[in-house]
């Protein structure tokens, strides 16, 4: 006997269903690297930034922590912690760090191009941003295109393409 209900939103594509676990690693190894950023940052300049206390202190443990394992383990409870955080509104603070009135205008342009020429834009954009993670955003490129075909109206996905490119061109410097 089969007790198991089956309800038709089930059936529905869920956005997280589709990303599969080898993304959801890489996206978890983005934002430990975006962690490892702000533990570059002066004490001064971390306490000026949108996050919770607990990775306040994280960050402040980490330069206590000497082992290599230990010290790894703790980048990983950094990523942990990063993944609480609302993203946008931390780079927009790192952002305020270092302005570049020209940033959002660099990543419009990079931004129509990748959805317009696909892959020739794709291979200039790594060769500008070699920490790219090239699956990454060709999965959120066919997000976009799938969500344009399917609702006429792309501006979801390009607002995902846009953070990840901003995120880029902050870590870059």
């Amino acid at each position: 006997m089969n007790f198991s209900h089956r309800h038709p939103q089930d059936d529905a594509p869920d956005e997280l269903d589709r990303i599969s676990k080898s993304q959801r690693k890489r996206d978890m190894d983005r934002l430990q690297t975006l962690g490892e950023h702000l533990l570059r940052l002066k004490p001064a300049v971390q306490a000026t930034l949108p996050i919770s206390d607990s990775l306040r202190q994280a960050l402040s443990d980490d330069a206590r922590i000497k082992g290599g394992e230990a010290k790894r383990r703790h980048r990983q409870y950094l990523g942990k912690l990063m993944r609480q955080i609302d993203e946008s509104e931390l780079l927009d603070a790192l952002e305020a760090l270092k302005p570049n009135p020209g940033r959002d205008t660099l990543i419009n342009n990079c931004l129509d191009r990748l959805l317009h020429e696909g892959e020739r834009a794709v291979q200039e954009l790594i060769q500008r941003l070699p920490m790219l993670d090239r699956y990454y955003l060709r999965l959120l490129i066919r997000m976009a295109e799938q969500e344009q075909e399917r609702s006429g109206d792309d501006s979801e996905g390009r607002e995902r393409i846009r953070l990840y490119l901003r995120e880029l061109f902050i870590l870059k410097g």
